[in-house]
This record gives C-alpha cells, structure tokens and sequence, in this order.
C-alpha cells in the first residue's frame, strides 16, 4: 500500500485500484495525515484515470472541505495574532512549518492539516510577544515548573500558549532548535532568509523552508508524522528544483549553519523511501564529506524504517526497534549526555507521581483555564 501511496504522492501511479485498495488508501492516508493530500491530488487531476468508488469519493470530498475550512481558520488566527504582537517586534513576524506553507501558498500547503502555529521572532522580543499574547487571551499549556525551567532554559522556544476560547496554540520560537544542543545556528541567517506575504507576515524563502523542514525532520526524536513530512520535503523540493539561483541558496544556507548533514539525510531518503529523483545537478552541489560506513548503515536502518508509512497495512520489520533507536538519537542530538540523564529522570519522576496521585499539576491548570472562560 505504501507503493500505490507514494506513487499518487508524486503523480507516478496511473493504474486503477480495486474495491479492497480504495479501502486501504483512505486507512493508511489517513493514519499518516496525508488524507486531504491525497484528495486534493485525486479530485484535482483531470488528466487521472481513476474511477473513484462512491463511498471512497465521499470520505476525499470531506477531508478537502475539512482543509478548506481549517487553512482560513489558521490565516484568520496568524492575521489576528499579527495584529496584537507586531508593534512588540523589532522584526515582522515570521510564521514558520504548517501554517508557514499555508500562508505562503507553497506546494506543501496542499493538504496540510496541524495541531498548531509555529512563529519566529527575536529572543529579545519574547517578553514582549509574551505579554501582548497573555493580554490576547493566550496562556501557558503547561504550569510545571520544571516544564517552564526546560523550555526557557534549554529549549529554543517559550511553553506552549493555548488560547482560553478558541483553542488555538501558539509555538513561540527564538531558535530552530534547543539552544542546549549546542548546535543551534546564528538565527539570523533564517531572519535574512525570508519573504514579506499579502498577510502583513513573513515565510521563509523556498529554499530555507526545504533546509527548516529537514532539520526539523531529523533532528526529531518521534516519527509518527514522518512520511507525511517526507511528502512536505518533495513538494518543497518541487518549488526550489528549477531555480538555479534557490538551489546555490540552499547549499549555501546549509553550510554557513552547519546542516549539511541534515540536507543530505532529507535527499537521501526522498530518494530511499519516497522514490523521489533527486536531479544530479542538485546533488553535485554537496562540499561536505557524505557519510558512510558503519554510520551510513546505521542511519539507512533508522530512517528506512521510521520514515515509511506508520499503519498495520505497511509491514515493516524492525520496525519498533529502529523507532527506539531514533527515540535516543533524537534525544541525544537535542541535549548533551549529562542534561538528558537528568531530563530523563525528571520526567520518569513525574510520570511515577502521576500514576499514583493523578495528573495534579494538569488539573489545576486545567481549573484555572475554566476559571478565565466564565
């Protein structure tokens, strides 16, 4: 199922499916958020020869009205939060993954759904941001204690901010990845890298989005979503892979903060698991010494496996021990040694706790909340 999957995805299946496929289409789109991506390829297509059964038909035709629904509900948020933070920023707002390729109609916006909003600003605008967002009616996902010290001191963004009413939350970044990794970049290489939109806000440009999505992707610790964001990475390598100008860009981006490696990995496995054809001129643009060996094997183990489509339908053996591997290495990668023994204890602690006394902290926050609502 993940062949027939893979070849809608990137337009390179034409042959009809049976009764039995159609059902196992919609199961594994679904489980990997790749339903309305799906739908919006299948219904959008003229030149397709696909005969759609009813019943199939019915489940595409309300995941793309589900995604119409859900991007105006996001550019209406962004627009609204623009307006109450931008005059705490020194720099305009710059709105970042999902929502980002949403507002800047990228290929990737086709059939994206998410659970929030991810926004760059300044690190010495985050008090700021922070206070014209609370007065806006957003507050803190989290009233741990130890949550709020990991995220302020370690992380690259503030606790999550959920608003009261609506729902909406807010990932509030100063950086791309925790600080404590030791790998976090110059930030101002991505506040150079973007373009202004009709909504008042900025995206990163097309090349910078591709380098952003496969940090992201690789630097993760849980893979659930990692298929579907393979598919991001093919479309965003759609927009970028005729444009000699944004290719020199991304390398360039890539080396000047250190993810060459992460730029590798994203062609890699485009290539590996999403039979994507990464172009030869593309590829020849690489100065950084490619992995291999023992490394290489150990990443193809990793990532052949975690990054394939996650249903019972798609047998993939191994599958849960590559996903502990990555579990570690993600971990590993976001914290030295020494932070994520302690990271680890802390939260093995608080789970203990809350198996024996009930999630207190959540409860009273969750109080709280419905305090604010009446």
């Amino acid at each position: 199922m993940q062949t027939i999957l893979t070849g809608i995805l990137t337009g390179s299946h034409f042959n009809s499916l049976s009764k039995s496929e159609w059902r196992d289409l919609i199961l594994v789109a679904r489980a990997n958020s790749l339903l309305p991506r799906v739908a919006s390829i299948l219904l959008s297509d003229a030149d397709n020869d696909f005969h759609i059964p009813p019943t199939a038909h019915a489940h595409l035709v309300a995941s793309i009205r589900h995604e119409t629904l859900f991007h105006n509900q996001v550019i209406n948020e962004v627009k609204l939060v623009n307006a109450k933070i931008s005059r705490a920023l020194n720099n305009k707002l710059i709105v970042l993954k999902g929502a980002g390729y949403v507002i800047a109609d990228s290929k990737a916006a086709k059939g994206r759904i998410f659970s929030d909003i991810d926004l760059l600003v300044l690190k010495d605008d985050i008090p700021k941001v922070e206070r014209a967002l609370h007065l806006f009616g957003f507050v803190s996902d989290t009233d741990s204690e130890y949550d709020q010290k990991y995220y302020r001191e370690w992380a690259h963004e503030i606790p999550p901010l959920r608003h009261f009413q609506r729902g909406t939350v807010l990932d509030v970044h100063h950086n791309i990845i925790p600080v404590v990794s030791g790998r976090a970049p110059n930030i101002e290489f991505f506040f150079e890298s973007t373009i202004e939109t009709e909504y008042g806000v900025e995206v990163l440009r097309p090349a910078a989005m591709f380098l952003h999505s496969a940090i992201h992707l690789f630097f993760s610790e849980e893979f659930t979503n990692g298929f579907r964001d393979l598919s991001d990475l093919s479309l965003l390598l759609d927009e970028i892979v005729g444009d000699v100008d944004e290719v020199d860009y991304l390398f360039e981006l890539a080396e000047n903060t250190g993810f060459e490696n992460e730029l590798f990995l994203a062609f890699r496995y485009l290539a590996r698991v999403f039979n994507k054809h990464v172009p030869a001129n593309v590829i020849q643009n690489f100065k950084y010494p490619q992995p291999k060996g023992i490394r290489l094997a150990i990443d193809d183990f990793i990532f052949g496996k975690v990054l394939a489509a996650n249903h019972r339908l798609v047998d993939v053996k191994f599958r849960r021990i590559a996903e502990w591997l990555a579990f570690v290495r993600g971990h590993l990668l976001k914290m030295p040694f020494n932070i994520l023994v302690k990271h680890t204890a802390a939260k093995l602690w608080r789970s203990i706790v809350k198996s024996v006394t009930g999630d207190v902290e959540n409860n009273q926050h969750i109080q709280q909340k419905d305090v604010k609502e009446q």
